[in-house]
């Protein structure tokens, strides 16, 4: 085997490690070392826009906004139906979120039943019409497990990235959003202020 095939092949191993590194194996979304690290770029370029007006780059993105997504009562779904019957809602709202936002959004696991999407380009009101829209299909699509099918919501927690603002303080607005969504009934989408 030549020596430039043998580096074409670690090569590639390599990015297939690294692609597996930051992939939810169940929902081949990303996982959250793959949200971090999809994420963080973003919000530093926007964290510059908002600090240097006049500095204006080639690409410019001005707003951020990150929805925390939590399955309403999936401890029940588990309970009920099955763990196979969880993993199978669990990849058809993955794929519902995928299919559903633009190609330059972000969309992952964040852990358990909880999913994350990363608006680029999106301020609040962008944003709360996206998740909105979301929470229909989630709500309206019946999710197809042996010979049943499952209805599921979610509640939705909206938060925008703002001047001086680190990843985790947003991701800690959008998931209290979220608790104020569940709190007040499930099925909803609530924006922080």
């Amino acid at each position: 085997m030549s020596l430039e095939k043998r580096i074409s092949e670690l090569e590639a191993t390599i990015s297939r490690l690294r692609q597996e590194l930051m992939t939810d194996e169940l929902t081949k979304i990303l996982n959250r070392r793959g949200l971090v690290q999809s994420i963080m770029p973003v919000t530093k370029e926007v964290l510059f826009q908002l600090e240097n007006p006049e500095r204006r780059r080639n690409v410019i993105i001005r707003n951020f906004c990150l929805i925390l997504i939590d399955i309403d009562h999936f401890k029940r779904v588990n309970d009920t139906h099955g763990h196979l019957a969880g993993d199978q809602v669990l990849r058809k709202v993955a794929r519902i979120l995928r299919e559903s936002v633009r190609g330059l959004d972000i969309v992952g696991r964040w852990g358990g039943e909880e999913l994350m999407v990363g608006l680029v380009g999106a301020d609040s009101r962008d944003a709360k019409n996206i998740a909105e829209s979301l929470r229909q299909k989630i709500s309206q699509t019946g999710i197809i497990v042996g010979d049943k099918a499952i209805n599921v919501t979610a509640s939705f927690g909206v938060a925008e990235l703002k001047n001086g603002m680190t990843l985790e303080e947003l991701t800690k607005l959008a998931d209290e959003a979220l608790y104020q969504a569940k709190e007040s009934g499930r099925n909803k989408v609530v924006v922080a202020n």
